[in-house]
């Protein structure tokens, strides 16, 4: 058993806890204890490893609050960043204002923003002339970002599901309603059968369904108020959440509210008018049933407020000499995470979402790298010819590759003077050795130069032909910089779960991998010329059209949209797309877990499917990341 196999091994068994109890040093070799494998597992392996295992720990510590930007655990990782930046010796990256001049290479820090965070300050929801109905705040209902704000009292009004333009010309509304001067009660998604499914698709909900489609439909009509109700039994996860929003999605300028179907089935028997349960109204509505007056008048009061976030990439620099100091290599990988997972989780949202692999164990490797990279220069003659390194911990590359966006619009220096970036994104799970290395093919003679790296690093290096995944590395390569990506080769359930802890990291190779990437950028800083770039249209020739065998039915919104992902302007009618739920305006993000950069990303994906494969998709809807299950028909 390799070393990397027996830290593995001991650290699975000190989590199932079937390890023995320590016991003190023996009499015949005092000083020695029994029952301290991890002790020993680390004092087995080398002291980069014992450094990593530090790093990787204190990253993934629930401590950091899963880096989500704006936390305070996000903070707390980028002064740890910063920190060992510094102790290795690197000089600040980015320029700053120093008594009101700007200087450049002053700061650590690169901030920029990255939207604003939503918080509702008032939300206030009651029966008039019923103190017996009472609803806490984030319990039984929730102001939402998808209207404004406002404070009314004013007569209730069940209006179904608010649709107005439904198949077979359903509609909520009978001709001449009006809703002038009301607050509209109604219920989430569509139609639906005993089972609550849809009515009217085989899987998930048609675009009807749409907040926007719903509010519309009661704001055209004067309703200045809506309260969504998670409806009783619908077949979706998502009735079990309040959802607030943050990010906004309703086209509503009026205060919405969302409840959950105990405190409706608490309003609505507050009323005058009803003795109906919340599941005999909801199937009133199945049918077509028409609007009612609830005869009661509800209060709503709403005020939020927007704040700026701000993001911050934390970089460091290793002056170059000689001549080559105005050409740059570029090392990142992303510090932040997602959280509590109420954005791209693949499990739900509610739950620390560590981030250990996703991509803690990059941040870990970038920074033994800087204090190794550091040591190495530090020992060569300070004239020799040499490129100028820096290595950044990227910010916002959950939500759409923000952190490296920013950079390659506004670097440090030129973009025409990037010889290279090598960006790194989970390496902490190597199985079996195995890494991928992509990107080679982006620079002329990059393979070449890379193959004795490769062959010496202990690992086994797999180079697909083209690039693939949706990390930070594409920012750069849309730039025309040659560009490395380092992910490992074998896929886990972990990924963007909180089972993404840090007792589950190949610290071994990890390691090995930062060792092999050391000795590529100390050749590659002192290589007197630059990998000239080349675009690859591999991915074009082996996986256009004519190698995909499947259809998912949808059309894209644009070809050159610069947000990561597909737009998706339309969906076919009894396709794949319409099954699983997915409607005009949706942005399909993930694909079994993976990131989705571009539109020629998703065809290399699809390109690797027979009829008949489910996966997991992830679509960005309303200002949410939901997550739907699609089964891929024959073209």
């Amino acid at each position: 058993m390799n070393s990397t196999t027996t830290l593995r091994a001991l650290l699975l068994a000190l989590a199932s806890g079937s390890l023995a109890s320590p016991t003190l040093a023996s009499d015949e070799d005092p000083g020695v204890s029994t029952g301290a494998p991890i002790r020993d597992a680390l004092t087995d392996v080398s002291s980069d490893v014992r450094e990593y295992n530090d790093h990787i720990v204190t990253l993934a510590n629930p401590y950091m609050m899963g880096r989500v930007p704006g936390s305070e655990g996000m903070e707390r990782a980028k002064d740890y960043v910063e920190h060992h930046f510094r102790q290795a010796g690197l000089s600040p990256a980015f320029p700053s204002n120093i008594d009101g001049n700007p200087t450049d290479f002053s700061s650590f820090r690169d901030p920029f923003s990255l939207g604003g965070t939503w918080n509702a300050t008032t939300q206030i929801l009651r029966v008039k002339g019923a103190p017996a109905f009472t609803a806490g705040i984030d319990e039984d209902f929730v102001l939402t970002g998808l209207g404004g704000e406002g404070s009314m009292t004013a007569p209730a009004v069940l209006v179904g599901y608010s649709i107005d333009n439904g198949p077979d010309d359903y509609s909520s509304y009978a001709k001449g309603d009006s809703l002038e001067g009301k607050i509209a009660l109604m219920f989430r998604f569509e139609p639906m059968d005993d089972e609550g499914a849809s009515l009217w698709i085989e899987s998930g909900w048609t675009n009807k369904a749409s907040f926007n489609n719903k509010l519309r439909a009661a704001t055209e009509r004067g309703a200045v108020g809506v309260v969504i109700i998670n409806t009783p039994g619908a077949n979706d996860d998502r009735i079990k959440e309040l959802s607030r929003f943050p990010n906004g999605g309703g086209g509503a300028e009026i205060p919405v509210m969302m409840m959950t179907p105990k405190a409706a089935e608490k309003l609505i028997q507050a009323s005058d008018s009803q003795t109906r349960s919340l599941m005999e109204l909801r199937q009133h509505f199945d049918t077509g049933g028409a609007v009612i007056d609830l005869g009661a008048d509800v209060t709503i009061e709403a005020e939020s407020e927007r704040q700026e976030l701000t993001a911050e990439n934390v970089g460091g620099v290793i002056p170059g000499s000689g001549g080559l100091e105005n050409e740059w290599i570029i090392i990142g990988g992303h510090l932040d995470h997602i959280g509590m997972g109420y954005f791209g989780s693949r499990s739900g949202a509610g739950e620390l979402h560590p981030g250990a692999d996703d991509n803690a164990s990059s941040a870990a490797g970038l920074i033994i790298l800087a204090r190794k990279l550091a040591e190495t220069i530090a020992q060569q003659d300070p004239e020799t010819p040499r490129r100028s390194i820096m290595i950044c911990a990227f910010s916002g590359e959950e939500s759409g590759l923000n952190g490296s966006r920013h950079y390659v619009n506004d670097p440090i220096v030129p973009i025409e003077d990037h010889a290279l970036m090598i960006n790194w994104d989970m390496i902490g799970r190597i199985l079996d050795e195995r890494l991928i290395v992509a990107g080679a093919n982006t620079g002329e003679g990059l393979e070449d130069f890379l193959k004795p790296f490769f062959d010496e690093s202990g690992l086994d290096i797999q180079t697909p032909g083209q690039m693939n995944g949706a990390s930070d590395h594409t920012s750069f390569y849309q730039k025309d910089v040659p560009v490395l990506f380092s992910i490992i080769a074998d896929f886990h359930e972990d990924y963007h779960t909180p089972g993404d802890v840090s007792w589950k990291i190949n610290r071994v190779g990890a390691v090995k991998m930062v060792n092999m990437y050391h000795d590529i950028v100390i050749a590659a800083a002192a290589r007197p010329d630059r990998f000239a770039f080349v675009e690859s249209d591999q991915p074009r020739r082996s996986r256009g059209p004519g190698s995909i065998k499947v259809r998912v039915g949808i059309m894209p919104g644009s070809y050159s949209d610069d947000d990561p992902g597909v737009a998706i302007g339309g969906v076919s009618d009894d396709s794949p797309a319409s099954k699983a739920g997915l409607i005009k305006g949706d942005r399909l993000v993930r694909w079994d877990g993976q990131k989705i950069g571009t539109i020629a990303d998703w065809m290399t994906l699809l390109a690797k499917h027979e009829p008949g494969d489910q996966v997991k998709i992830g679509v960005k809807r309303d200002g949410e990341e939901i997550t739907l299950d699609l089964t891929l028909e024959g073209r």
